[in-house]
């Protein structure tokens, strides 16, 4: 008899057919399980056949239970005792498919319905955590709707992890967190990347300038201004791949500033193309305010890539930044200006670059990844 996996998301699949992240056997790592249902707490209404890969061979299933902003006011703001007539839907669904195990991406409310079909029927859950919640609730500069969105969730945070028959964080800062809100073991198994298309980078030389790539949505917590005036007056050729509300700011900022540099902006790069591109590149640079590791770093080292960012003003540093593996400079254009000085050097590079890639491989290289997962998964079967 086969095995069915229910995923519950919060996030509209679409957007990931939009921007080319479709990331083989993503929601079945390991061909585990032979049907593979996503319910998305949303109205979503993706492309099957465009994401059947991310299921590997099962059957691939698409199912909706949408959390609107009536909801958001019938449950005063998603009280748990208020969402349990709308999570009643998730149980009738999986009364009706029959799933082995649950996965919940994140333990909003999309886990609350997790644990509201354990309490009805006994199926076990895993819940992965892919962002630091206390950190977006205290932090208004990453905008009012995530502000506002994980002050809602908290009611429902606490009741996904301390019903959790398992939970894996994707990066080790949000350790804390979780270890305040339960016992037992935590699993840290690192986001899943691209495992089919990263190059490994096979020299070091450069030709002609400095050539950097970045990568990343365009947004107040991943301002590249920084990194756009370093590259420019230090005569590099930046190009920046990304779209968002600081898109157009930016293009004007790169033509005010005066420098041998240039910066060129792509408004999307498909995932595949990004991995395939990497290694072409004499280094990776981005700027992130988050306490995670974002996935284009974990692509990026994996291909060899010397990666430089910014060093957070004024808060915890990301565990993993400090192992010595990156260039994590000041938060300011004179802190990328001078990592970019001393990546001009051939050798640096290729140190920089070697010790990212051996870092990367034992920690998230995606078959070492998509294995444990596959594991965990097992020991519920």
């Amino acid at each position: 008899m086969g095995k069915t996996l229910l995923n519950i998301i919060t996030d509209p699949l679409s957007h990931l057919e939009e921007k080319g992240e479709i990331t083989s056997r993503y929601y079945n790592p390991g061909e585990v399980f032979d049907d593979v249902h996503i319910l998305m707490t949303n109205g979503d209404k993706p492309n099957a056949e465009a994401l059947q890969k991310m299921a590997g061979k099962a059957r691939l299933h698409f199912h909706n239970l949408p959390a609107d902003k009536t909801l958001l006011l019938k449950s005063l703001f998603w009280r748990p005792a208020l969402l349990k007539g709308w999570a009643a839907e998730g149980v009738k669904l999986a009364k009706e498919i029959k799933p082995d195990l649950i996965r919940s991406y994140g333990n909003y409310i999309n886990g609350f319905v997790a644990s509201e079909i354990k309490k009805e029927l006994g199926i076990p859950y895993v819940v992965s955590l892919h962002t630091h919640p206390d950190e977006n609730r205290r932090d208004i500069s990453f905008g009012w709707k995530n502000f506002l969105y994980y002050h809602f969730s908290a009611a429902v945070e606490n009741v996904t992890l301390k019903n959790a028959d398992s939970v894996v964080v994707v990066y080790r800062s949000i350790l804390s967190y979780v270890e305040k809100r339960k016992t037992g073991k935590i699993r840290t198994i690192y986001n899943a990347v691209n495992p089919d298309k990263i190059i490994a980078k096979e020299s070091y030389d450069a030709d002609g300038p400095l050539k950097i790539f970045s990568v990343g949505r365009l947004i107040p917590g991943k301002n590249p201004d920084k990194l756009i005036e370093a590259a420019i007056k230090t005569g590099a050729r930046l190009t920046v791949v990304g779209d968002g509300p600081l898109r157009t700011g930016l293009m004007e900022q790169a033509k005010g500033i005066e420098g041998p540099g240039q910066v060129d902006f792509i408004r999307r790069m498909a995932n595949d193309e990004v991995c395939e591109q990497s290694s072409s590149y004499d280094v990776f640079a981005i700027h992130s305010d988050y306490d995670g590791i974002p996935k284009t770093i974990l692509e990026a080292s994996l291909s060899g890539l010397p990666i430089i960012v910014n060093k957070r003003d004024n808060k915890n540093q990301v565990p993993e930044f400090e192992d010595g593996w990156m260039e994590l400079v000041e938060n300011s254009a004179s802190g990328y200006s001078d990592a970019l000085q001393r990546m001009a050097a051939t050798d640096h590079r290729e140190q920089m670059g070697r010790k990212a890639r051996e870092y990367a491989e034992s920690h998230w290289h995606p078959q070492q990844t998509e294995a444990r997962y596959a594991d965990l998964y097992r020991e519920f079967l």
